[in-house]
């Protein structure tokens, strides 16, 4: 799976990710804006990462849907 191989996400961090893939999708498509929903960040902050590691997980979030990602 895409999420699965792209980053090695533990056990804990896998299913955020995938909501916030999700959510920054639905923003993307134009289904929710800025104000209609739980953002990605929103989602990713969670997880109460290091600034990097929020950064590297943004980062692979905004790939994955981007389609820069396998």
């Amino acid at each position: 799976m895409w999420l699965d191989s792209a980053m090695d996400l533990t056990a804990r961090e896998l299913p955020v990710v995938r909501r916030a893939v999700e959510a920054y999708r639905e923003v993307k498509k134009g289904r929710k804006g800025p104000y209609g929903g739980v953002t990605a960040d929103a989602i990713l902050d969670e997880l109460k990462p290091t600034p990097p590691h929020w950064a590297e997980l943004a980062d692979h979030v905004i790939e994955t849907v981007e389609g820069t990602r396998g």
